[in-house]
């Protein structure tokens, strides 16, 4: 792990995480791996929830090679499919696993139209999947004696979405840039909506980790010169995964507050270490529409 990350987190988090279980969907690779790396450090229990078992086997390899006592897990999760969702939220439910911290951090990034059960791939893995599994979960975390974090994942691209029920049913007309953009300020609405009407034990928190080079972003353009470009540009300007990933760890700790959007506040918004931010409190007009439509599409309501 890097020891700037080390050293942040010596100095401004002043608490225990051991034997602390956090789940974090896409924690293979990424943003989401080194969240893991940190949790790692911080003595937690953690499992990190996947498409790929291979992929995310070699990842908690890597991470043991660091940590070789870190106490980690896998669990199949594919949130673009219903029954991967159902089964990994059973998982959850039968085994009676008591989580502290929920990390909603696995997406995708500008990928040709396509339909997944009926819904447009994007706006599925980024908005409807983290829906459907919250909406599968609520039951059995508000049953837990103490509180939990629930952290949702937004992005700057959030700035640039379009504020509309059409968002929902994108059509292939719609650009890639805007379909990723548009999932984003979904996932803003969904951590807007429960903050405001799930009262019980369960404290939701938004984040966004700036602009940061992920193997995302290498699998979004065809183009090797203009990747390779974008490479150097975000090295220099952009935001380190170790950074990214402190924003995370910031929101679970006693800093993070329940309601609050957190993430890099310099040059705008694309890097930093994690702050209070405020881009998108004027966005959230249609949160209630657009959660109406949301349980009317998918047949799950999601507060009981």
């Amino acid at each position: 792990m890097h020891q700037k990350a080390i050293e942040f987190i010596d100095k401004n988090i002043n608490e225990s995480f051991e034997n602390k279980t956090i789940v974090i969907t896409g924690g293979n690779s990424g943003i989401g791996k080194e969240v893991a790396l940190q949790c790692a450090y911080l003595k937690m229990h953690i499992i990190i929830a996947v498409r790929s078992l291979e992929r995310g086997s070699h990842a908690i390899e890597e991470i043991k090679v660091e940590y070789p006592n870190v106490n980690i897990e896998l669990a199949e999760l594919d949130l673009s499919n219903t029954e991967s969702i159902r089964n990994f939220a059973n998982y959850i439910i039968k085994n009676n696993i008591d989580i502290d911290y929920f990390y909603h951090n696995a997406g995708v990034y500008r990928l040709p139209y396509q339909l997944k059960e009926g819904r447009e791939l994007v706006v599925s893995t980024n908005y409807y999947g983290p829906y459907l599994l919250t909406s599968s979960l609520l039951d059995c975390l508000h049953q837990l004696p103490h509180p939990v974090k629930m952290i949702f994942t937004s992005s700057i691209a959030a700035k640039w979405a379009k504020d509309d029920i059409s968002i929902l049913l994108p059509k292939e007309k719609v650009s890639r840039k805007q379909r990723y953009a548009n999932s984003k300020l979904l996932d803003a609405y969904l951590f807007k909506y429960l903050f405001d009407n799930d009262k019980n034990n369960i404290h939701y928190i938004l984040v966004h980790p700036g602009v940061t080079n992920t193997s995302l972003f290498e699998k979004a353009y065809k183009s090797k010169l203009f990747v390779k470009t974008a490479n150097i540009f975000i090295k220099i300007f952009g935001n380190p995964l170790w950074k990214s990933a402190l924003t995370t760890i910031y929101a679970v700790s006693n800093n993070g507050k329940e309601g609050t959007f957190y993430g890099p506040t310099h040059f705008f918004n694309v890097v930093g270490y994690p702050h209070r931010n405020k881009f998108l409190d004027k966005r959230y007009g249609n949160v209630q529409k657009i959660i109406n439509k949301t349980e009317e599409l998918t047949g799950q309501k999601l507060l009981k």
